[in-house]
This record gives C-alpha cells, sequence and structure tokens, in this order.
C-alpha cells in the first residue's frame, strides 16, 4: 500500500475515534497553570475502538483459525472486500482447496472426505452408495464449481466475504477489559481486549507493547466462536480460476449431498 498510505490509514483512524471519544480536563494535555503535562494513557476501551476500526477498514486480510460450530472447521484463507478468496479448510482430518472470484467459487475436496462420504453412504443410506460413488470418482481430483453466494452458506466459509463475516463486530466501543494471558506469536507478545458478554462478546489481540493494529480476533459467527489470527493486511489476493480441464459442476456431483437428503 506505500507507507504514506499506511501511516495516514492509522492516523486517520485514531484521530476519528478520539474525535469521539472527546477530552477534556487533564486529558487535554494540558495543567490547569498551561504548563505541558504527561500524556494520558491509552484507555483499554480507546485503543480497542482504534483496533477495530482499522479491521473494518482493510481492504484484503489473512484469516487463519477455527470456526466451532457443529463440527470444527480450522480455516487459513486470505479474502478481501471484492469478492475474490484463496486457501484451505480442514475438517475432521481433511483438507478442501477454497477459490472465489467474483460470483463464482470453487472447492476441491481431499481424497479422504471423499471416500468418508463414501463409506457414510455404504453404512448408512446403502441405497444411494451408487449414486454417491458415481459422483465420488467424478469430483475426485476436481475442482466443483458453485454459485458464490450458495458456497459461501457453508458454515464458516463466509469468512471469505469479511464485509459480512464482520458485519455485526461493532466499529467502536464504549468499554473493554483486559483477559486472559498474553500470547505470543513470531515472537511478539499480544493483549487481548474484551467487550460484550455471552453471545456479543468480541476479543482483539493487539501488541503488549502498544499500537492497536488487530493481531487476532475472538466473536461469534450466529452461535458458533470463531477464533483468529489476522495477517496479510491489505495485501492482494493472488488467486486464478481452475483451469476447464479441472473442474466440475455442482449438478454432476449433486449425488455427494445424496447422505444428507
Amino acid at each position: 500500500m506505500g507507507i504514506g498510505r499506511r501511516k495516514l490509514a492509522a492516523l486517520f483512524a485514531v484521530a476519528v475515534i478520539g474525535g469521539m471519544t472527546g477530552c477534556a480536563g487533564s486529558d487535554s494535555g494540558a495543567e490547569e497553570d498551561g504548563g505541558p503535562s504527561a500524556s494520558a494513557p491509552v484507555s483499554d476501551a480507546r485503543r480497542m475502538s482504534e483496533s477495530l476500526t482499522l479491521l473494518k477498514g482493510y481492504r484484503s486480510l489473512g484469516l487463519k483459525g477455527e470456526f466451532r460450530g457443529d463440527s470444527l472447521k480450522t480455516f487459513d484463507l486470505h479474502a478481501d472486500r471484492h469478492g475474490n478468496c484463496a486457501g484451505t479448510y480442514v475438517e475432521i482430518g481433511t483438507t478442501t482447496d477454497v477459490v472465489v472470484i467474483g460470483d463464482r467459487g470453487w472447492l476441491r475436496y481431499g481424497d479422504k472426505m471423499l471416500e468418508n462420504t463414501r463409506s457414510f453412504a455404504k453404512t448408512y443410506v446403502p441405497d444411494k452408495l451408487a449414486v454417491v460413488e458415481e459422483a465420488v470418482e467424478k469430483a475426485r481430483g476436481k475442482y466443483v464449481e458453485y454459485p458464490a453466494r450458495e458456497m459461501l452458506r457453508y458454515p464458516g466459509l463466509i469468512l471469505c466475504d469479511p464485509g459480512r463475516a464482520f458485519a455485526k463486530v461493532p466499529g467502536t466501543v464504549s468499554s473493554a477489559e483486559k483477559k486472559g494471558n498474553p500470547r505470543t506469536k513470531s515472537g511478539e507478545r499480544t493483549v487481548q481486549l474484551t467487550h460484550g458478554s455471552g453471545g456479543d462478546e468480541v476479543s482483539v489481540h493487539v501488541p503488549e507493547k502498544g499500537g492497536s493494529v488487530p493481531r487476532g480476533i475472538d466473536f461469534s459467527l450466529g452461535d458458533a466462536p470463531v477464533l483468529l489470527e489476522l495477517g496479510d493486511y491489505d495485501e492482494p489476493v493472488r488467486v486464478k480460476p481452475p483451469s476447464r480441464a479441472d473442474i466440475v459442476s455442482a449438478e454432476a456431483v449433486k449425488g455427494l449431498d445424496a447422505i444428507f437428503e
């Protein structure tokens, strides 16, 4: 993005929040006699608000962590606000490749997932086994193409659309408190600032030594807790569609869904 634009974005976030919270009395940076005073420490609420404002403003983000829905899924995605997303998710020990470009999306299911689907059909819906096996063979090693709007309904894949994924996360907060123990990643310790409670609780992880860049966020999507590490701020999402020879339509492998019907 360039050092000038990155600094301006951070300064703008601080200025906006500072204007919203207001400063008066001793917080104005001057004593009653007009002499200089030490800078007042930044409150946890203000620091968390600055971090959330930055989060809401990034054009793209790396998102790595857990979606704790009906089954645990781990995600490693890079997504932007223009409909581009690339990465993987892991569920029940099997990895699925994810590609989204605009209104189209593709998933390449791992062999283990396909074999699990076959085994489930054989045990629980043997009358549908032939249909499932045909779909499994067509999907093996291929990218299954879906409309993006349908693909992003799959639990957790809404993370490929940061605007929607973080829509209910507040942009600023009126109160915050430190919770949990500092974490260390890549040599940097972070602290957790938390606002709200229950299903509305949101936490951001910011550098322990100062600054408001969000290194992680914990929140909920529906009833599912989501814990994410953040990075690759404003980096371009490098993604291209699979070759036509490697694509199969969702219609051609709809037998994969037979076990749920």
